[in-house]
């Protein structure tokens, strides 16, 4: 840069240059502060409410819709009487188990192909 450019720059912030005194900055900044923390906590408050009335008002629908999921989930897949076979399979003779046990036994071959290494 030139000797110009730099008085120049030197002018210009110096008209820029505002005086401020150090109790007037504080009480600016902490007025700005106390807005803002105002604002935030009427906003959390605005936003707990509305999901408190979205929460009372689907209730009642969700709660029925995982009743039918439980119901679903809960289909034996065999009848097996009431005797100790019965008992003993209990655990592993609905729906749910079957979903769990395939999705396992997905999960266990992806890490088997993702932790292959292969070496030509």
């Amino acid at each position: 840069m030139t000797e110009n450019q730099d008085l120049l720059l030197q002018t210009l912030f110096a008209e820029a240059q505002q005086d401020l005194s150090a109790e007037a900055f504080t009480a600016r900044v902490m007025t700005r502060t106390q807005i803002l923390r105002y604002r935030v906590a009427v906003g959390l408050i605005c936003v707990a409410l509305a999901l408190a009335i979205c929460a009372w008002l689907l209730a009642l629908p969700a709660q029925e819709i995982a009743q039918l999921i439980v119901q679903g989930l809960n289909t034996t897949l065999l009848d097996l009487g009431d005797g100790w076979p019965a008992w003993l399979l209990a655990p592993v003779n609905n729906i749910a188990s079957l979903f769990v046990l395939s999705l396992k036994g997905i999960l266990t071959i992806r890490k088997k192909i993702i932790g292959a290494s292969y070496k030509i």
